[in-house]
């Protein structure tokens, strides 16, 4: 006889990714573990993962959504 399979319950994410999800083709802030310098422009996310696209042409894949911060942790 099988179990049943515990119920997944998916809590809502946070507000400040939310936010961040609402700024695509907009500048973003990145970590400064990444660059340092000029915004990156927020090209496209897919599930977590965030495609980002510099002003010299330079995209970078598959950046953790969570790495979108300035110095000061979520932006405001």
């Amino acid at each position: 006889m099988r179990r049943k399979p515990p119920m997944i319950e998916l809590g809502t994410e946070p507000p400040e990714v939310a936010r961040i999800r609402e700024c695509v083709d907009k500048q973003v802030p990145i970590s400064c573990s990444y660059t340092r310098g000029e915004r990156p422009t927020l090209v496209a996310i897919e599930n977590e993962l965030c495609t980002l696209q510099f002003r010299n042409g330079a995209i970078m894949l598959r950046v953790p959504i969570r790495d979108l911060v300035d110095d000061s942790g979520y932006w405001r």
